[in-house]
């Protein structure tokens, strides 16, 4: 609900943000995950052969969903996400376009969004991937978009980049059916901890993910994830 403080906010829910959420959930912490778009969560382009981390939310799925190359395929996988994500106590999905930190001093208290709605929580994980002023270009058409049809966070990205925080551009060339690129912004170190996670000088403030780390693997982000999580739980 609107006004609802939750513990914790995790903005994107690809790989990293998912994976993060889920664990942080299981751990006991009231977490809202926030996409722009709830048709894609956790989807893994054309589909993907994994060798998945053991303990993640991607390894549960495999198990399940894999053929015997290890392949999935990806709306299936993204049914199978999204709904065991949906049923986790303690997680809530939202639907919304994250545009601004809410900041009381130094530290962070939550989430603006376009819809006019604050979400609350005195720690946000950033986990939006290639979607920081994301630039998508397919053959001859360039538009703002991090994936195929998604919108970039390009109101976040000034949003940020107000406050203070550095970014350094990045270009991703994404095989496929429809090959594409995308060129986005990450953070620049040193602002951001790979160790702790936490953004600097922002209290409460994490990433995880291509925004903080650059190109990840799908394994390599999901253990990202994870490793998030596991320092949101610890405290």
């Amino acid at each position: 609900m609107a006004g609802h403080s939750y513990d914790l906010i995790v903005v994107g829910a690809g790989v990293s943000g998912s994976e993060a959420a889920y664990a942080c959930a299981l751990g006991g912490l009231n977490t809202l995950l926030i996409s722009t778009s709830l048709d894609t969560v956790y989807m893994l382009s054309d589909g993907a052969v994994l060798n998945p981390p053991p303990g993640t939310l991607m390894a549960e799925l495999h198990a399940k969903l894999a053929d015997a190359r290890g392949y999935v395929g990806s709306l299936a996988w993204h049914r199978a996400a999204k709904g065991a994500l949906e049923r986790q106590t303690g997680l809530h999905l939202l639907q919304a376009n994250a545009v601004a930190l809410l900041t009381e001093g130094q530290a962070v208290r939550g989430v603006a969004t376009w819809e006019g709605v604050d979400w609350l929580a005195p720690r946000v994980a950033l986990c939006v991937g290639s979607f920081l002023q994301a630039r998508l270009t397919i053959g001859s058409l360039t538009e703002a978009a991090g994936r195929l049809s998604e919108m970039a966070y390009d109101d976040l990205y000034l949003s940020l980049q107000a406050m203070g925080f550095s970014f350094v551009a990045e270009r991703l060339e994404v095989p496929g059916s429809w090959p594409y690129r995308v060129e986005y912004q990450r953070f620049a170190p040193p602002q951001w901890d790979p160790v702790s996670f936490k953004l600097q000088p922002i209290a409460g403030l994490y990433a995880a993910g291509v925004c903080a780390a650059g190109y990840l693997p799908f394994e390599a982000a999901a253990l990202h994830g994870r490793r998030l999580a596991a320092t949101l739980i610890q405290g």
